[in-house]
């Protein structure tokens, strides 16, 4: 049987998703908030404002209830994706909150909640843990972060490097001296 040290295994998903929070704040940090509210159109039809209300609102569900995760909760039109220096705020609340986290909180079993299909409302809920949940939003966050490096490229915005960049493909990049980056 395999142990793991669920310890070991926290701080690294902490960290993980610290640096993908800093990469958040670095890039908010660079631009106005003129630029904030930019959409890339036709390339892009949100503003890095609105894609950042999305991956904070995917924070909020697990800040929100230990017991029932619902990644369905949403605060479109709200002052963060408007609003650059809220944006900033709420990145430093996550980050914060993160830091309270205890490592035997993290194997304990919560169920989470979601939306499935495209074409109707089907719900599913399926017993997870908030390690795994968090693990999933910052990976989600870099997706995200993946669209707003496009999106203030195209207005003229310098980014964080390896902003919107997998961990996995950036190890792919480190070990592969062929790979240009």
């Amino acid at each position: 049987m395999m142990v793991i040290d669920l310890v070991a295994q926290f701080r690294k998903v902490i960290k993980g998703n610290i640096e993908g929070l800093d990469q958040g704040i670095a890039l908010l940090t660079s631009m106005t908030n003129e630029q904030y509210c930019l959409r890339a159109k036709p390339y892009i039809s949100s503003s890095i404002g609105e894609h950042l209300r999305h991956i904070l609102d995917l924070y909020y569900a697990l800040k929100g209830n230990v017991q029932t995760i619902d990644y369905d909760i949403r605060r479109r039109g709200a002052l963060v994706e408007t609003c650059r220096l809220t944006g900033l705020a709420e990145l430093e609340q996550i980050k914060m909150w993160l830091f309270t986290l205890e490592p035997q909180m993290m194997g304990n079993n919560v169920l989470m909640s979601t939306e499935v299909s495209v074409i109707e409302t089907l719900v599913v809920q399926v017993e997870t843990s908030l390690m795994r949940e968090l693990i999933f939003v910052s990976m989600h966050a870099i997706h995200h972060y993946a669209l707003m490096d496009i999106s203030a490229k195209l207005c003229d915005i310098d980014t964080p490097k390896n902003m919107g960049i997998a961990p996995a493909t950036l190890t792919a990049l480190r070990n592969d001296s062929s790979c240009v980056q």
